[in-house]
């Protein structure tokens, strides 16, 4: 009774704040659950052309859409207050253009990109309607969060996800399509919710074109494609280049390490989206002081997760995957440091942000993004297929100095010489990160050691919990 009390005693804000954390916990679990149904339903190759398909697409929609529907559209609801609705019409028009002229582009040369993307004809002409009408979702989505209507948004996100893997699953124990039915199920799900969303915009926007919106967002967003395209790069590009230069059985299990490992970011987004405000807030009235003990304790409870993730990646493998997937487990501590590198970069890009110095942030990604792909060409066919995980890792060190660098300039320019950030502890924890990382592969072949070492870790969290919590506790 207590706890209720105190929820409704919150300000909208905080119990929105609460309902988006809940809700992007509760997605990427419905996600986490479908990994070993897909893995046990599905060949190794065929898992691997399925998880190739998903990386084409994240990348193909920046093209197709502009990402309309990310930042410059949160910016433009408050910006455009009064006018939303028609502000939203006009997006999805655009977006639509957009994807009809890459239609047209691609369809008189339809049979060479089925070749570079390996999908058939009629996943390619479902992908461009799946282009045209998810956003409109992702509008939708994106306006109940500004609005902070959070009950609508939580109840469809959750019905959304349960729906599009169940109709998948259907449709493959349907037919006979096998890959190409997880596929197929995804995209007419994805679709069907889609247009009924897309139709929602336009009777309340009515508005098709609108000159100053149009520029406005074009201005605003194709900037940042550069920026949007590295960040796919440095999470999608292993898989499809793998593929490529190996097998499809072989992306396949790179990427149920990769997914494992990308779990743990459901931890590091619930701690950001309570850190990010109270951080702001700080910089707002000039407290550095107050930041450093705080940004130590968090990337040491983050350190210890991921190097809990590091010493049982073997019994999680075994649980989400099958033996033909036992080769995972050489690859997931790999993996997992991108998780703590890319929250030990996202202190130094909160304050390239909050100085909208966005600049840097294009910059960082574009150059660690070319160098991904110039990295994996190199290695995957000389070092074999586990070698994408290094590159990874190289390269989100290097987006991590990166953003260093460009802080360090931000501040400078800002008039800031007082550190903010214990950055010889923020670096020293990476070094022991990557020693810890090949220590846990190194007891892989001794499990007497890795599950004395698990029961002692576990055993000194139990004994003291209570100093624990207190020490990660924020103020």
């Amino acid at each position: 009774m207590n706890f209720v009390h105190q929820y409704q005693s919150l300000s909208v804000t905080k119990k929105a704040a609460i309902w988006y954390t809940l809700c992007n916990i509760m997605q990427k679990g419905v996600s986490f659950i479908v990994i070993p149904i897909f893995v046990r339903l599905l060949t190794i190759d065929e898992y691997g052309n399925y998880v190739t398909f998903l990386a084409w697409k994240d990348i193909i929609i920046i093209f197709a859409t502009l990402n309309l529907y990310c930042g410059v559209f949160t910016k433009a609801l408050v910006d455009f207050e009064d006018d939303r609705d028609r502000y939203t019409s006009s997006m999805q028009s655009l977006g639509t253009v957009i994807t009809i002229i890459l239609f047209l582009i691609y369809y008189p040369f339809h049979v060479f990109w089925e070749e570079v993307f390996d999908m058939k004809h009629i996943t390619m002409l479902l992908l461009f309607v799946y282009y045209i009408t998810t956003p409109a979702l992702s509008f939708w989505l994106v306006r109940q969060r500004v609005e902070y209507r959070y009950v609508k948004m939580v109840f469809i996100t959750v019905v959304t996800s349960i729906i599009t893997p169940v109709c998948s699953i259907m449709l493959f124990l349907l037919t006979d399509l096998r890959d190409v039915a997880i596929i197929l199920g995804f995209l007419f799900s994805q679709i069907v919710f889609g247009i009924l969303f897309y139709v929602h915009h336009y009777i309340k926007g009515r508005c098709f074109y609108d000159r100053y919106y149009w520029r406005f967002a074009l201005k605003y967003n194709i900037p940042l494609i550069p920026h949007y395209l590295s960040i796919i790069v440095l999470g999608q590009v292993d898989r499809i280049m793998i593929k490529d230069l190996s097998s499809s059985a072989k992306a396949g299990i790179y990427t149920l390490a990769y997914q494992v490992s990308q779990a743990m970011t459901v931890l590091t987004s619930a701690i950001n989206a309570s850190f990010v405000p109270w951080f702001y807030e700080r910089l707002k009235n000039k407290e550095y002081s107050a930041i450093i003990p705080i940004t130590d304790r968090l990337c040491l409870f983050v350190w210890l997760a991921v190097f809990f993730v590091m010493i049982i990646s073997p019994e999680i493998i075994c649980v989400l995957g099958t033996e033909d997937y036992k080769e995972a487990i050489y690859i997931m501590p790999v993996t997992a440091i991108g998780v703590y590198l890319t929250f030990c970069y996202s202190f130094f890009s909160n304050i390239e942000f909050y100085y909208n110095a966005t600049k840097f942030v294009m910059w960082a990604s574009l150059s660690v993004g070319i160098i991904k792909i110039l990295l994996n060409y190199f290695a995957i066919p000389r070092f074999g297929y586990l070698s994408a995980g290094y590159t990874d890792m190289i390269c989100y060190i290097l987006f991590t100095l990166s953003h260093y660098l460009f802080m360090q300039k931000v501040l400078k320019d800002n008039n800031i010489v007082e550190p903010i950030f214990n950055v010889k502890f923020i670096f020293m924890s990476i070094v022991m990160i990557v020693s810890v990382m090949f220590l846990s592969l190194f007891m892989y072949n001794y499990p007497v050691l890795r599950y004395g070492l698990i029961i002692f870790l576990f055993a000194g969290s139990i004994k003291y919990k209570t100093h624990i919590v207190k020490l990660f506790k924020i103020k």
